[in-house]
């Protein structure tokens, strides 16, 4: 049987996932700009919608350059996704396929 994860241990681990994205924002501007594509990166992961093509598009569309939609990509694939170890990953998105715990992320993406 896996453990329940609580609530709390989500946080520390969307903290995890989002460290190499937000880790080099130094004003206020980059640290909101970086936490907002984190958050949207997550909902990709946690919905288990994050193919190459989805999170390329979905990133074209937000920054609207084929160079940084590439780079904010390969971060994703190659760090962010890593960040978290495969029990980790499972434990979030069995958390995230209950219903109520998804329907949180509106309020979550209300915050930015």
């Amino acid at each position: 049987m896996s453990k329940t994860i609580k609530k709390e241990e989500i946080e520390k681990l969307f903290n995890k996932f989002s460290y190499p994205m937000t880790r080099a924002a130094t004003t206020s501007d980059q640290k909101q700009a970086s936490l907002g594509l984190s958050k949207i990166l997550w909902l990709a992961f946690v919905s288990n919608n994050d193919s190459e093509e989805n999170i390329y598009n979905t990133l074209d569309q937000i920054v609207k350059n084929h160079e940084n939609s590439i780079s904010f990509s390969s971060l994703y694939f190659y760090k962010m996704k890593k960040n978290l170890t495969r029990k980790e990953a499972r434990m979030v998105q069995k958390y995230y396929s209950n219903k109520d715990n998804f329907n949180e992320l509106e309020n979550w993406f209300d915050q930015f």
